[in-house]
């Protein structure tokens, strides 16, 4: 076997840390949709009608929020297992998702939804209209009602014009008919507020009429998904609970993230491939922390960029974010407490022969650089008895942290 040859099965058969990393991939639909429970009862009472009363009205279901929510993945799953259960009840329904940054006029959305459900209609020199009758007529005859999703549909209307955004949401007052074969789900980024600045008079009431509304994840919730994930994706005893709830904290919306679960995931995959490239090295044995701090500072670097935006704080604010990153690195631990953080706090003030503030200072400086986001804290460690204050951090390995912390440290000395 060749040089290459040789490069290429090495890499084969060496460790990995991935049962199958798929399971982490962004177009991944799981089986189960942790805290979107409520969003799934939504869109099953809106959409009952087509099981109860197929063809007696044409559903119209809004989705909105954030990016990295669950509204495509509940979407999907929600589409998939409603076609399900409709059959099992004998109506024919069928689920069509497209992605309207692709499909971004009424011609190219039908032909997408023609060629999703496999129907023979040439569509060269076809209308949108031409098209959409064509379509409803081979409905009709096969007795098959669907469930249009638009997603990113945010896109559609701010391309589309006026009169083919009244053409897709309010389909039926175009093309009357007794009986209704086609329900739509409109998938949105962003506020209600926003949405309303997308839409006129004559679509906006009937789009808004039935939102579901999807809140950007919390640190707990984001530890559920992940937590599923892991079991999917990789080998038992690769990934630890702290290392699952790290990333939560990092991206949850009430610890300071945007609440992204995508971005949860991709951090996690990220940290796994990292970890597998240094386990085949025997620089390490598992996924840790560090490896999640170097996923964000090469993946997220507006997150280190944050820390040129600090000339302004007290210089005893950034000498108690020094002495955290310093304790964090010597203890070897994710989460540290706050009395720790003095002791090493008070070292570096008798270095730079600074006088050290008072324990109710020290708590005020870490407070704010908590609610700045630059940091995290607990009330309680497992493992550890009685209630403190514990301290941990995210965005970037120590040593990168602390080395551009001593920069911001002399730079205020200097100028004092």
């Amino acid at each position: 076997m060749n040089r290459i040859g040789e490069i290429i099965e090495s890499e084969i058969k060496g460790p990995s840390v991935f049962v199958d990393e798929s399971k982490l991939y962004p177009e991944y639909i799981p089986e189960k949709l942790p805290h979107r429970e409520e969003q799934i009862r939504q869109l099953s009472r809106l959409f009952k009608p087509l099981i109860l009363q197929p063809g007696s009205t044409s559903v119209k279901a809004l989705l909105a929020g954030p990016i990295g929510s669950g509204k495509t993945v509940t979407s999907i799953v929600f589409g998939m297992e409603f076609s399900k259960l409709a059959e099992v009840k004998g109506v024919k329904v069928k689920y069509v998702h497209i992605n309207c940054s692709k499909s971004s006029n009424p011609a190219s959305i039908f032909r997408e939804v023609k060629n999703q459900l496999g129907l023979s209609i040439p569509d060269r020199g076809l209308s949108a209209t031409e098209l959409i009758n064509s379509i409803l007529r081979i409905l009709n005859r096969d007795d098959i009602y669907v469930i249009v999703a638009l997603d990113e549909f945010d896109y559609f209307l701010k391309s589309a014009k006026p009169d083919e955004r009244y053409l897709v949401v309010r389909f039926y007052d175009v093309f009357e008919s007794d009986v209704k074969r086609l329900s739509f789900i409109y998938i949105i980024r962003g506020t209600p507020a926003y949405i309303s600045s997308l839409v006129d008079e004559m679509t906006g009431s009937y789009l808004m009429k039935n939102m579901v509304i999807f809140e950007p994840y919390k640190a707990k919730e984001l530890y559920d998904i992940l937590g599923d994930r892991v079991e999917l994706a990789f080998y038992p005893g690769v990934v630890s609970d702290e290392v699952i709830e790290y990333i939560s904290q990092l991206i949850g919306v009430d610890t300071g993230g945007d609440g992204n679960a995508r971005k949860a995931l991709a951090v996690l995959h990220a940290a796994g491939k990292l970890a597998e490239k240094e386990i085949s090295e025997g620089k390490s044995a598992r996924i840790t922390i560090n490896h999640v701090r170097a996923v964000f500072m090469q993946e997220y670097p507006s997150l280190v960029n944050v820390l040129d935006s600090l000339y302004y704080l007290p210089l005893h604010e950034l000498l108690i974010f020094k002495a955290i990153a310093v304790a964090l690195l010597r203890s070897g631990e994710d989460y540290i407490p706050i009395g720790y953080v003095e002791k090493i706090y008070r070292e570096l003030c008798d270095e730079l022969g600074e006088k050290p503030r008072g324990h109710t200072k020290v708590y005020t400086y870490v407070n704010d650089l908590k609610n700045r986001g630059l940091i995290m804290t607990k009330t309680s460690l497992k493992g550890k008895r009685g209630r403190s204050t514990y301290i941990g951090f995210g965005m970037v390995p120590l040593e990168n942290l602390i080395e551009k912390l001593d920069k911001l440290i002399r730079e205020r000395r200097l100028v004092r």
